[in-house]
Formats: C-alpha cells, sequence, structure tokens
C-alpha cells in the first residue's frame, strides 16, 4: 500500500480511540442512516441524496420536543464517470437541524458543512475515505437558571445533549462552532455492502455556554455495518454504533430485513429492530420506491434507564437519490 491509501490508512488508525466513547449526535432513532451527520466520511455512494428526519418525544407530564433534520449530499465526480465506474470521488454534505420542546426550555438550531475524498483500493468497489466536518450551533437549555431538569434526563437525546453544553442551564441564547473528523474502509458490491468507520466530534472542544465556565467534551465514536444478499429477492443486515463522550456512552445495535416487491428491483420494503443498551428497542419498517425511501420507527423504553419517566417517542424519515 503506498501514497494516498497509506496516509488515509495510518489516518484510520490513528484515529481509533484507546477507549470507548458516548451519546450520539445527532439524535435519532435511525442515526445508522445519517451517516455523514456523525462521521463525514461515511458516504459510500457516488450518488446525489437528500433526507429528512423528523423526531417527536414526549415524556408524558415533563417535557415534549422535536428533532428536525435535513441534509443534502453532493457528491463531485467527473463529468465522464459512468454507472459502476470504480474511481475516486468527494462529496460536500450541507445541513440544518433544530431541536425544540414546547414549553420553550430548549431551542436549538445548528448548520453543517462536511467534506470527504474516498479512494478505490482495488477494482471489486473497495474504498477508504477520510472527511473534515464543521457547524456552528445556537442553543438555549433551561428557563432562566432554573433548573428544571433531573441529572442524566433524556441521557441519549437532545435534551441530555443540550445539559452536556450547558449544565447550568442559564437560559441564555448562546452559539458555538464545533469540529470533527472522520475516517472509514467500506465496500459496495452487488452481492454485499459493508462499511467500518471511527469518528470525533468536537474535537476543539468549544466553550459552550454563556459563562464560559463549561467547554464540550469530545465525543469519539466507532461504526459499522454490513448487509448480504440471501436469495434473488432478499437481503439481510446489521449494523452497530458505538460512542463515548466523557462518562456517558452510548451503543446501539440492530438488524435489517429487506424483501424485494416483485420484479423490480425500485420496490422493496424493510423491516428492522435495534437495540440502544439500557434505554430502549426500535422497531422499524421502510418502504423503497424508485429512487426514495420511506421509514417510521417507534422506541420502546424498556430497560431501568428510560424507566424512571414515561416516554413515547417516534420517528419519520425521508431519503431521495437525486
Amino acid at each position: 500500500m503506498k501514497g494516498k491509501p497509506a496516509i488515509l490508512f495510518t489516518f484510520i488508525v490513528s484515529a481509533l480511540p484507546p477507549v470507548i466513547a458516548k451519546a450520539q449526535d445527532p439524535h435519532f432513532s435511525t442515526v445508522q442512516d445519517l451517516n455523514t451527520w456523525y462521521n463525514p466520511s461515511l458516504k459510500t455512494s457516488p450518488r446525489p441524496q437528500a433526507c429528512i428526519n423528523i423526531r417527536s418525544v414526549n415524556y408524558q407530564g415533563i417535557v415534549a420536543y422535536t428533532a428536525k433534520s435535513a441534509s443534502i449530499d453532493l457528491p463531485l465526480v467527473s463529468n465522464s464517470r459512468q454507472e459502476g465506474d470504480i474511481a475516486p470521488f468527494a462529496n460536500v454534505t450541507v445541513g440544518i437541524s433544530s431541536d425544540n420542546a414546547g414549553d420553550g426550555s430548549m431551542k436549538i438550531s445548528t448548520a453543517l458543512l462536511t467534506f470527504s475524498y474516498a479512494l478505490p483500493l482495488s477494482d471489486d468497489n473497495t474504498y477508504l475515505a477520510a472527511g473534515f466536518q464543521g457547524n456552528y450551533t445556537f442553543y438555549k437549555a433551561g428557563l432562566d437558571g432554573n433548573l428544571i431538569y433531573p441529572l442524566q434526563f433524556d441521557k441519549y437525546g437532545s435534551i441530555g445533549s443540550a445539559l452536556a453544553a450547558d449544565p447550568y442551564q442559564s437560559g441564555y441564547q448562546y452559539g458555538y462552532f464545533n469540529a470533527g473528523a472522520g475516517a472509514s474502509i467500506f465496500h459496495e458490491g452487488e452481492q454485499k455492502q459493508w462499511y467500518l468507520g471511527t469518528s470525533i466530534r468536537h474535537f476543539n472542544k468549544p466553550v459552550s455556554e454563556f459563562t464560559h465556565g463549561n467547554r464540550l467534551s469530545a465525543n469519539i465514536s466507532i461504526q459499522s455495518g454490513y448487509t448480504a444478499s440471501i436469495n434473488e429477492g432478499d437481503a439481510l443486515g446489521g449494523y452497530a454504533i458505538f460512542s463515548w463522550q466523557k462518562n456517558i456512552q452510548e451503543q446501539l445495535i440492530g438488524a435489517r430485513y429487506t424483501h424485494q416487491l416483485g420484479d423490480s428491483v425500485g420496490y422493496a420494503i424493510s423491516f428492522s429492530a435495534a437495540c440502544r443498551l439500557r434505554d430502549a428497542l426500535i422497531p422499524g419498517v421502510w418502504l423503497k420506491f424508485g429512487k426514495g425511501r420511506l421509514g417510521f420507527s417507534y422506541e420502546f423504553g424498556v430497560f431501568a434507564q428510560s424507566g424512571y419517566y414515561h416516554r413515547n417517542s417516534f420517528e419519520f424519515s425521508f431519503c431521495q437519490q437525486l
């Protein structure tokens, strides 16, 4: 391995954490479908794509909030490139997200920009990639300094992230810049697809609240996934995301079964089941139609960590190849 592949391989090895890290950004049940948000190198296809996710969370008697995100992947490829060509490609992702509580105690908005570069390792669609990310976040947590949320409330969700950024819950609107980077190796074949990546978010450890008394800890994450055809019309896959930030860790594992509808490869239905350890079970269903994919998932808080509060959470997602 020489030249650029050696440089990228060295980057991957050096980025792997000595210990395993925390809670996920962004805070969606179907986070594995938002790869470029948390690891900018995980754009595994040189095809443009737009995605929208909406998650509604309700802690009955306490608070309700809605998380929304929209992003578009814009691969930078040569005009002479044909479908199926094995060649390097770059990608730019732009996105916006918002998290808002109904009582006004949380208002967060983020603008995202990422750049990645993927380099083929062989002629069988295996690539090595690296990416970089920057975003700017405006947020407010709390109501004028009143501590309204218990310790580790909504630990794996938007409120938990807001309280990590501003543990004083000052109630002031504040903005800060975040930097991140990621690396991955992936394969995109007809019969199987897989990826393995690592990323670090908030590596600049920004000052994250109004009084400048708190810095946001780095978030280190490892991601993996594998999907293979089991016959002409069916495929089975699994994925895992492990992340750590300070003393909080998140571990999400899941599986997905896809069945082709009729003779067309453009129509399929998928069923998934995921588990966020110590928090929730997450079943979901997806429908693929042409270049579009529509999904729905629901969270069942069944473990002790979430059992303190009665939570309802469901999510819609839509992606369209352009």
